[in-house]
């Protein structure tokens, strides 16, 4: 097949990979694909075997404004290239307005919670008059498409509320060839003796947003560290379209924490695992939204990968399906330092993540194409 790819960001840009870039890497050795290129960052920080686009727009890294900036530029260019595809996958919603215009079917991945994502990157009061209109924009796209694919049953549950289209479960994954347990000469090397991290050490691995608790965690550590005096907190992970890095920086050095809170700032995907197994614990604080709540992020699958036990809020989907498998669930502070004392204790068998490899979960997205175009495999 020919399939084009609408994501939701600057593809060989953004500092953090989504599934996407993961999945049609792979799925490029057996279709061509063409991905829309969103000039978001100047830097490029990876290549790809896709073939990329250029949507003929200027470099901004104001994400809150890019896509409103760029409309005419962008409609005009996927109204150009549409005809061209068997089928287009769309996970960004302006740009997919305009193909959903389009002749060439056209599937959705909700891998988001669309309306509070897009909301989160705007400031009060205009936050809530960007998730309304992403929010219509949404239920548009939705109801032009051939289909949808969505990480989790959540996901599924809350669209089939909104559509009868055909919806495919497919979850999100890891790279098992560069997520994994490391040798404990590689931690100390790498990390431990670099950030003269204590023990015990919680860490969180991901970018760093509004949707995140992180502040929840800084704000507990006074009181970790009363039970445990030499803890530290590692943060691995950069600062996207907002300020919100800082302010967890700045909150931290107010609580007299700078030696104890770290800050690594963006680390490549395949030297992760020396970080992630500095851990131990890995920590999921989300706070309470539909797009915390309905997913089920990939960073959960690379703590237990790495055989480092999870602390998770406000993601079921995550909580319950390995439950008893390492991934602890708290609501509250109280129910935080309870289960921080069983987690040191929890062996995690990292097979439990064997099944969700990319290699794997990109055959189950093909077959979740072919199955909403009303295709046979090829």
């Amino acid at each position: 097949m020919k399939i084009l790819v609408i994501p939701t960001t600057d593809w060989i840009g953004h500092p953090v990979p989504n599934r996407l870039n993961f999945i049609f890497d792979r799925l490029s050795e057996r279709h061509e694909i063409d991905v829309c290129h969103f000039k978001l960052f100047e830097k490029k920080r990876r290549d790809t075997e896709c073939n990329l686009i250029s949507m003929d727009s200027k470099v901004n890294t104001d994400v809150s404004w890019y896509y409103i900036k760029n409309f005419r530029i962008h409609a005009s260019k996927i109204g150009n290239i549409a005809p061209d595809y068997d089928v287009i996958i769309s996970t960004n919603i302006i740009p997919s307005s305009v193909s959903s215009l389009q002749d060439t079917p056209i599937i959705i991945d909700y891998l988001d919670h669309f309306p509070q994502s897009a909301a989160s990157y705007y400031d009060k009061p205009l936050d809530k008059l960007a998730e309304n209109v992403v929010e219509w924009l949404t239920l548009f796209n939705i109801k032009k498409s051939h289909g949808l694919i969505t990480p989790t049953s959540r996901f599924k549950e809350f669209l089939r509320k909104r559509t009868d289209k055909g919806i495919k479960v497919v979850p999100n994954g890891l790279d098992l060839e560069k997520i994994g347990r490391v040798n404990t000469d590689e931690i100390d090397e790498k990390v431990r003796s670099r950030y003269s991290l204590g023990s015990p050490t919680l860490g969180y691995v991901g970018s760093l947003e509004r949707w995140i608790d992180l502040e929840d965690i800084i704000e507990l550590m006074p009181t970790i560290k009363k039970k445990y005096p030499e803890a530290s907190l590692l943060i691995v992970g950069p600062g996207l379209h907002t300020d919100h890095s800082q302010r967890l920086k700045e909150l931290s050095e107010n609580l007299g924490l700078e030696k104890d809170v770290i800050f690594t700032g963006r680390i490549n995907y395949e030297d992760l695992s020396p970080y992630i197994s500095a851990m131990d614990v890995g920590l999921n604080p989300r706070k309470t939204m539909k797009m915390n709540t309905l997913t089920m992020g990939s960073k959960v699958l690379s703590y237990l990968a790495c055989g480092v036990p999870v602390l998770s809020k406000n993601m079921p989907e995550a909580e319950k399906k390995f439950e008893d498998r390492g991934v602890h669930s708290y609501s509250s502070h109280d129910e935080f330092l309870k289960k921080l004392t069983r987690c040191l204790m929890d062996p995690i068998d990292t097979r439990v993540v064997n099944d969700y490899d990319w290699n794997i979960i990109c055959k189950k997205y093909e077959k979740a194409i072919y199955d909403l175009m009303g295709k046979n495999d090829q």
